[in-house]
């Protein structure tokens, strides 16, 4: 009994010393870093098999036209509604690569 109380006294102890040790080195931040707001989802690309069948699949069952690189969904902002956005929608062949990068221009 007085081995178990030892050890929890022990790891009690340790923990608290770990904590106020810890408080002690670390400095507050006083950064304030501004993070940019996303503007959009650039796209929603997925790999398949047969790009073709897929797109005729979601042509009979949801009703998307699409082309050769597939649809654009085109929607409005909530806050503001004169700024228009479009999301990609695109099936891709499984060893195709994509690179999407969406940039806000100030």
């Amino acid at each position: 009994m007085k081995k178990t109380t030892l050890i929890i006294l022990a790891i009690i102890t340790s923990f608290c010393f770990g904590l106020a040790f810890n408080t002690i080195i670390t400095k507050p931040s006083n950064n304030n870093i501004k993070m940019k707001k996303v503007t959009g989802i650039g796209g929603i690309f997925f790999k398949c098999k047969d790009t073709k069948k897929m797109k005729e699949w979601y042509k009979k069952h949801l009703g998307l036209n699409t082309d050769e690189y597939g649809t654009n969904f085109e929607w409005w902002q909530g806050a503001d509604s004169t700024k228009k956005g479009f999301t990609q929608w695109s099936p891709l062949l499984k060893q195709q690569n994509i690179l999407n990068l969406r940039q806000r221009i100030l």
